[in-house]
């Protein structure tokens, strides 16, 4: 099931070096040229110049650290062995005007980090941050979006389809843009129901809560969209691997963006968990 309604003609030509500078902490350098086109009606305001469809030629600088991961070297490379918490991720993109025609001039920096506790009840707990900040003419291809997966239909039922791993599940498909934005996700995985063997489907706790804002919100043109200035939150459970893997979700909405009629801000979706 295909969740998203609005696409881009995209095509990306790119050269990445991956550098691993210490056994827990590992680099990629990336330049790339981009050709991206809206297949709806939308149009970038910039100094009453309108652009339908943009190039862009960008760097973008990664790195992240694994402080409490542990690795042992196997024929000249790092293999990890344990999986340590917290994690962290730092992104740096640059996109520069007037290079291989690109048009236009904008950073981003962007921060993740990831922490899980397993509990002496062999409970888990997880929690995860994301956050970004743009700066300069950014059209909303390249904005921040909260990672949404909810289409709009009228009915649950209508709405049903696949749940994400860190998507907010009552979110709809381009209802917010920001140009600034955090996230953070709480899971409490529960241990597994031990009904038999074979059949062992496992309880998921789950919070959400996304923040953010916009400048110059007039520069997009003939889109509406919210920007998560008052906060946005949901709430609810998944049940994991009831049947060949597939399970079920049910997330909430409420708080500064609850929606008027009560239907809108619930979401009922499967979910599906494979373990090899």
């Amino acid at each position: 099931m295909l969740n998203i309604d609005l696409f881009h003609r995209h095509i990306t030509q790119a050269i990445s070096i991956n550098h691993q500078l210490h056994p827990k902490l590992s680099t990629v350098a990336q330049f790339s040229v981009s050709n991206v086109e809206p297949t709806y009606n939308y149009l970038f305001n910039l100094n009453n110049t309108l652009y339908d469809k943009f190039q862009f030629s960008t760097a973008t600088l990664s790195a992240q650290w694994s402080p409490f991961s542990q690795f042992r070297i196997v024929d000249n490379l790092y293999e990890n062995i344990k999986e340590g918490y917290p994690k962290f991720t730092l992104q740096y993109t640059r996109s520069v005007k007037n290079v291989l025609k690109g048009d236009f001039n904008f950073s981003k920096l962007d921060f993740k980090t990831i922490h899980r506790h397993l509990h002496k009840n062999k409970n888990v707990s997880e929690i995860t941050l994301v956050s970004g900040m743009a700066r300069g003419d950014i059209p909303l291809t390249h904005l921040y979006h909260a990672y949404p997966n909810n289409i709009t239909k009228e009915t649950i039922l209508q709405r049903f389809s696949v749940a994400g791993i860190t998507s907010f599940e009552t979110m709809y498909f381009n209802e917010f843009f920001s140009d600034k934005f955090t996230t953070l996700q709480f899971k409490h995985f529960l241990r597994p129901f031990n009904i038999s063997q074979r059949y062992k489907p496992q309880l998921v706790l789950i919070s959400r809560f996304a923040i953010g804002d916009m400048n110059n919100p007039e520069r997009h043109e003939n889109v509406t969209f919210g920007s998560l200035r008052k906060g946005y939150t949901e709430s609810g459970f998944e049940i994991n691997k009831l049947l060949f893997g597939f399970g079920l979700s049910f997330t909430y909405r409420y708080g500064g963006y609850h929606l008027p009629n009560f239907e809108d801000n619930i979401a009922f979706k499967f979910t599906f968990n494979l373990t090899l």
